[in-house]
């Protein structure tokens, strides 16, 4: 059985992609810089509650502590657009083929072929199958695109050639 799925790489794409990896390989690097995020918001909210300083202190205080959560609320949009702008020309639509030995990628850029052995972590999104090939690097697929089976029977397929239970990630 083949599969076959084109994906366009967009800020969507790419924001789950950047979720599957925070998610999966990166998991306990980022609970902890998350964990101390909120602790110096934590401490900017207690200085400036014990302080009362002048106006501007103040103010400065709050928008360190509201950049400081939307940074963690936004990570994966703001990693998602750091990796659009890195992207090479040509990457921005992928095709995808799933045979029985190995998957190939095809780009305008490139034509890669990939062990099933190499996915470190399978992840599901809402609307993406995410593999992460790497603590920096992975490819997602559009559920929506994809064809030669039902999305069940992909799932088995993956979950079968990789050794990897796909986890869902939300999102």
């Amino acid at each position: 059985m083949e599969f076959t799925c084109r994906t366009k790489y967009d800020l969507n794409t790419l924001t789950a992609m950047a979720r599957a990896v925070r998610k999966t390989v990166r998991s306990e690097r980022s609970v902890t810089s998350r964990r101390r995020g909120w602790f110096i918001a934590g401490l900017f909210a207690l200085s400036m509650w014990m302080s009362w300083g002048t106006a501007w202190q103040i103010a400065l205080t709050c928008a360190v502590a509201a950049v400081l959560a939307l940074v963690s609320w936004k990570e994966d949009a703001i990693n998602a657009r750091l990796a659009m702008r890195a992207a090479l020309p040509g990457t921005e639509v992928a095709d995808a083929l799933f045979r029985a030995d190995c998957f190939l990628i095809k780009t305008a850029a490139a034509e890669t072929s990939w062990q099933y052995d190499g996915i470190l972590a399978a992840a599901e999104t809402g609307g993406y199958i995410v593999f992460v090939m790497g603590r920096d690097h992975a490819l997602a697929f559009d559920k929506a695109a994809l064809s030669g089976g039902s999305l069940t029977e992909f799932r088995a397929f993956i979950e079968e050639k990789s050794g990897l239970k796909l986890r869902s990630i939300g999102g």
